[in-house]
């Protein structure tokens, strides 16, 4: 049965029992600028747990396709990594991928390493994809005010990319929650906008 949390100490309470069982995934998904990255670093720290996000797969513009579109899924991420990624830390075996690093706009220098000797939280726009809905063992969808989204948007990154987002970003989102990812969720956080589930 679903259930609604509008606190992070009532979701702890929930996710806490679980800490024990390995390999342990928790998929945090959500529209953008829902609070999904806010509340993944507070779990990991509570949690002391390893996380993996999609935007680490992030493909820098100049190596998107020349005829690019909305679509998901999202060709502007090394979706099939993230998949296959996540896949291989739910068999119980480690993970290395080379994240994507802001500052340089590439691939980092290091890889990262995750293991599954410690809980795994998996986070980005699509955790909650068909393909992987079955390897957690808590789903939780942040739920945040739509009306706001793009306003959201501008202030977490700017005016300089509002146009990709308008264009690009928002349209594959929006193809992605025509699956209704929040019905997959176990979990119903209450994330930006959102006060309370009463």
């Amino acid at each position: 049965m679903q259930k609604n949390i509008n606190s992070f100490q009532s979701l702890l309470n929930e996710l806490e029992p679980l800490a024990q069982y390995r390999p342990l995934l928790i998929g945090i998904d959500g529209r953008p600028c829902a609070g999904k990255t806010t509340l993944t670093m507070e779990l990991a720290d509570a949690l002391n747990a390893q996380t993996i996000y999609l935007d680490e797969f992030f493909i820098p513009q100049k190596l998107w396709p020349k005829d690019a579109k909305p679509a998901f899924p999202f060709f502007y991420f090394r979706y099939n990594e993230f998949l296959e990624g996540v896949k291989t830390l739910a068999q119980g075996r480690p993970f290395h991928y080379f994240s994507h690093d802001w500052d340089k706009n590439g691939l980092s220098a290091e890889p990262t390493i995750i293991t599954p000797d410690k809980v795994i939280i998996v986070e980005g726009v699509s955790a909650l994809n068909p393909e992987l809905v079955d390897l957690y063992f808590k789903k939780i969808w942040v739920a945040s005010d739509r009306k706001n989204e793009r306003a959201a948007v501008i202030t977490r990154d700017g005016e300089k990319n509002i146009l990709l987002w308008q264009k690009f970003y928002i349209p594959s989102i929006d193809l992605y929650c025509l699956s209704k990812p929040w019905e997959r969720a176990d979990i119903l956080y209450a994330g930006r906008g959102v006060s309370s589930f009463d």
